[in-house]
């Protein structure tokens, strides 16, 4: 079981960070009841927008994913590409779910050959 301190990396990351070429990572993290859908008690979105803020991809756990039974914890990807699937994501910690989210920013940026820099962070 996760720990409160290990959570709360993830609600001390909540922000903006904006991209030289307009895209935007947003991620939102706060504290919620215990359920079946959020059995760690923390309700999350990562998410890479485009310029016009549109998902390009992320990970989240507002709803199940596609294929889930009642009882499976709803953390899933919404993965760069696949617009509208949503896959299960097995959430480990905190600390991982970032890792994770960020080396998929690394790779869209890649695949459409942008800058994997940050301008500012807003709150």
């Amino acid at each position: 079981m996760l720990g409160d301190s290990q959570l709360a990396v993830l609600i001390d990351q909540a922000g903006v960070w904006r991209m030289p070429n307009g895209w935007q990572v947003v991620v939102r993290a706060e504290w919620c009841d215990v359920t079946l859908g959020r059995p760690h008690g923390l309700s999350y979105a990562l998410i890479l927008n485009d310029e016009h803020g549109q998902r390009l991809l992320g990970f989240d756990n507002s709803h199940g994913f596609d294929g889930a039974g009642d009882d499976d914890p709803f953390d899933h990807e919404h993965r760069f590409g696949r617009i509208g699937q949503r896959f299960q994501y097995d959430f480990k910690s905190p600390a991982m779910l970032l890792t994770d989210f960020f080396d998929r920013v690394e790779q869209a940026c890649k695949i459409r050959n942008v800058p994997f820099e940050f301008e500012e962070r807003d709150p």
